[in-house]
This record gives structure tokens, C-alpha cells and sequence, in this order.
């Protein structure tokens, strides 16, 4: 073989190569998309498969494709590194704890009951006091809600559970939301948990379908819930991963008028839309809301659209503080032209209500 015979077998094993890596990186590299975007649509799929077995009336689709809407790329800035100018109505007092004591005021004022524990919302839930809410809808997803729920046997949050309780669990257990659980069975508990915690006061919903509708139409997505009731046994489990859950006599969330917007994935308009919303709602003595700084907007419906008044709010300051802390009387003094009342003036305590069994 000739010298110039040589140099062209060379080339041409050379392009070979050369040609095999270009494949190979276009294989790799492909495969690699293929991978990421099958592993993306598997956790989809998962969590809609979670999502399905935890709330009412969803199918694996209409769930995923609602996610995927939620989370969809603006090209801007989202969640918090949206700038964004928090309106004064979801900003504190400047009596820090007027705002949980608003809502604590509420609860005692119309004597609403909380629940205390998956037993408590049962009974809730089959009287009617409580409301199923559908995992997906066209202005609004669960994404988030029940996270936490387990598959561990039902118990009372004191540890003393009754033959009523479990016959009124079971009852609810035998037909709910289309499906019967079997309380024997460990992944039935954990499903029926999570449908459990899928609901709302009728009041709290209605706000809820006011703003997702809102939002819907404003930007064609479905607005994403995190949170809705919780009972008091699972607000404690919650504490343990979520600082803002919070553990005072009367938790919002307990009483089923509090609901929670995940705003992670929002534009900065978006955000702006929906604290806009609910500053108008504020003003109008519909809710108490607030942004917290962990992506999410409270939400908190008063039962006849009607705020409670600022003497009883005071009343309350105390009922609204973590153990070991001293609201600034000072700060609720400065409440437009009301003082606070005596404990003697104050109605019937909100702290720890059971629910009555009739």
C-alpha cells in the first residue's frame, strides 16, 4: 500500500470515528431529554396517582395536566423572586397577633367547633358542617393538600376513642365521595385521610371558587390549593416540617374556614392579581388573609361576610399567642376607638371546643 493509499484509509477511518462520536453524543444526549422528561412525567403521574387515592372525583389526567399548567415556565421571575408590592391589607398589624385573634374572635363569637382529629371531622363531614372539595376543577387544583396523611390506625388526639367514634368513622368510611374504605386496610386509612382533609366549610369554599374563577379567567390556569382543614392531630404533625402550621388553642385551619394559595409558581402580575383579589374581599369584611413567607396566601372566610368588631378581636389577643408570649396591649389600644373589654364582658370561650354529639 502506497503512501497516499495510507493517508486516505486513515481519513476515511478517521471520519468513521468521527462520525460514531457525533452519534453517539446525539444518542447520549437524547436519551439523556428522554430520561429527565420520563422521570418528570413519572413524578407527575405519581403524585397524581397520590393525588387520586387522596381527593375527591379525580382521574390521573385532568390532575397532571392542571400540575403541568401550574407550574408552566412564564420566561419571568416567579414566586418569591417575582417583584411584587405586598398590598397593606396581607401585611401584619402592628399588633402581631391581632391577626390570628381576628379569627379566633370568629370561631367564638358564631361558637364553631374545630376538630381535633380525623374522628371529629368525621362526624363533621356526615352532618354536613363540612363540605367534600374535588381535587381538580377547571379554575383550581389540590396541589399540596395532605401531604402528610399516613396510613397509621385512626386514634383520638387524647388517645381515648369510643365505640360512637369508630361507628360514625365507619359509616363515613362505607360510602365517601363514591368509594368505600376499608379501615383494616393501611392504604385505605391513608386514602380516606387525605379525602378527609380535602374539604371546607361551605362559607370558606365559596370564597375559594370566587377567587379561583377570578384568576382563571384573568390568566387561563387553575388556581393551586395547599391547604385545606386540618384537624388539630395533624397540625401537630405538620409543625414538625412547617413552622408557619400553628399551635394555639384555636388553629385556624381546625375550624375549616381557612384555606391556603400556593403562589410559588405565580408572575409577579399573577401575584399582584391575586392579593389584589383579596385585599378587595379584606375591605369588604369577607376574610381576614395574609402572605406568608412560605409561598402561600391564608385565607381565612368569616361565616356571614362579616368581620367581627375590633373590641371582641382584643378580647381575644391573648387566645392568639403562643405560650410564653405578651401581645403589645399597647398596639391593640390604637384599634380605631375601642377599647379593650374586660374577661368578665368576653362571650364563651373559644379554647378546645368538642364538637357535641346529639
Amino acid at each position: 500500500m502506497t503512501y497516499k493509499e495510507c493517508l486516505i484509509v486513515i481519513k476515511l477511518q478517521m471520519k468513521r470515528v468521527a462520525l460514531s462520536v457525533i452519534i453517539v453524543v446525539v444518542i447520549s444526549v437524547g436519551a439523556g431529554w428522554t430520561i429527565r422528561h420520563f422521570r418528570r412525567l413519572q413524578q407527575l403521574r405519581d403524585s397524581a396517582g397520590r393525588i387520586t387515592t387522596l381527593t375527591n372525583s379525580v382521574t390521573v389526567q385532568p390532575w397532571t395536566e392542571a400540575v403541568e399548567k401550574v407550574k408552566a415556565d412564564r420566561g419571568e421571575p416567579m414566586g418569591g423572586g417575582a417583584a411584587v408590592e405586598t398590598p397593606a391589607e396581607l401585611k401584619h398589624y402592628s399588633e402581631r397577633y391581632w391577626f390570628l385573634a381576628t379569627q379566633v374572635a370568629e370561631v367564638a363569637q358564631h361558637n364553631i367547633p374545630t376538630c381535633q382529629d380525623y374522628f371529629d371531622l368525621a362526624y363533621m363531614l356526615q352532618r354536613g358542617d363540612m363540605v367534600s372539595v374535588p381535587g381538580v376543577t377547571d379554575t383550581y387544583v389540590l396541589y399540596g393538600v395532605a401531604q402528610r396523611a399516613d396510613e397509621s390506625e385512626f386514634k383520638r388526639e387524647e388517645n381515648v376513642s369510643s365505640a360512637g367514634d369508630y361507628e360514625t368513622l365507619r359509616t363515613l368510611a362505607k360510602n365517601f365521595g363514591g368509594r368505600s374504605y376499608d379501615l383494616a386496610n393501611p392504604a385505605d386509612r391513608e386514602a380516606l385521610k387525605g379525602n378527609m382533609l380535602s374539604s371546607l366549610r361551605p362559607a370558606a369554599l365559596k370564597v375559594l371558587e370566587e377567587v379561583a374563577a377570578a384568576y382563571h379567567q384573568q390568566f387561563d390556569r387553575p388556581l393551586p390549593v395547599s391547604s385545606l382543614v386540618r384537624p388539630e392531630q395533624y397540625q401537630h404533625s405538620l409543625n414538625r416540617v412547617n413552622r408557619n402550621a400553628v399551635l394555639i388553642d384555636t388553629p385556624p385551619h381546625s375550624t375549616g374556614l381557612a384555606f391556603d394559595i400556593d403562589y410559588r409558581y405565580m408572575s409577579g402580575p399573577e401575584q399582584t392579581f391575586v392579593m389584589n383579589e383579596l385585599a378587595r374581599l379584606k375591605n369588604a369584611g369577607r376574610i381576614e388573609a395574609i402572605r406568608e413567607r412560605n409561598a402561600n396566601y391564608h385565607v381565612f372566610a368569616f361565616v356571614d361576610g362579616a368581620r367581627p368588631n375590633d373590641e371582641l378581636i382584643s378580647a381575644y389577643l391573648d387566645e392568639a399567642m403562643p405560650p410564653g408570649r405578651e401581645a403589645n396591649h399597647s398596639a391593640a389600644k390604637a384599634k380605631p376607638a375601642k377599647a379593650k373589654p374586660t374577661r368578665k364582658s368576653k362571650p364563651a370561650r373559644a379554647r378546645n371546643k368538642r364538637i357535641r354529639r346529639r
